[in-house]
């Protein structure tokens, strides 16, 4: 008798925010926007410059770090000087762990720079039963400092 496995891939998207209205609330005074896609370390990104009157005001990076299970989409805006303005949770697809959207947990991140050290555990408080979560928002920041650092050199 032969055995027969039935594997099916199921993938949703809890959508918290679009892109467009979190850059609304990062950068309310900006006039105009405008959207890349840029590629580092074999890694796209979709970033947006941010500015007011010709002025760069920041960039906003939007990218996806690994849940427990499926990718969490983030978006971090970080300011001219390079640092963290705030981050927003685009899109969530993990069972678990969606509390890390909590508006408290990602206030942590403000003001961080690549100098700092962005760290679940050491100077980001995990949110309860979401550490994976927590952790992967860690990282997407970290992540999003290094691409606007790398586009600074560009300029």
């Amino acid at each position: 008798m032969a055995a027969i496995c039935l594997t099916s891939t199921f993938s949703w998207a809890e959508v918290y925010i679009s892109a467009e209205e979190a850059i609304k609330q990062i950068f309310p005074t900006h006039q105009e926007y405008k959207k890349e896609r840029h590629i580092l370390d074999h890694r796209e990104f979709e970033v947006y410059s941010v500015s007011k009157n010709g002025e760069l005001l920041g960039r906003a990076v939007v990218l996806d770090e690994r849940g427990k299970i499926q990718p969490i989409t983030f978006l971090v805006g970080i300011d001219a000087q390079g640092r963290v303005l705030d981050v927003y949770v685009l899109e969530f697809r993990d069972i678990f762990g969606s509390e890390i959207k909590r508006r408290s947990f990602l206030r942590q991140f403000s003001g961080k720079s690549l100098k700092d050290h962005i760290a679940v555990g050491r100077d980001i408080d995990a949110v309860t039963s979401a550490t994976i979560s927590s952790q992967a928002a860690a990282s997407a920041v970290k992540e999003a400092l290094r691409v606007s650092e790398e586009l600074k050199k560009d300029f």
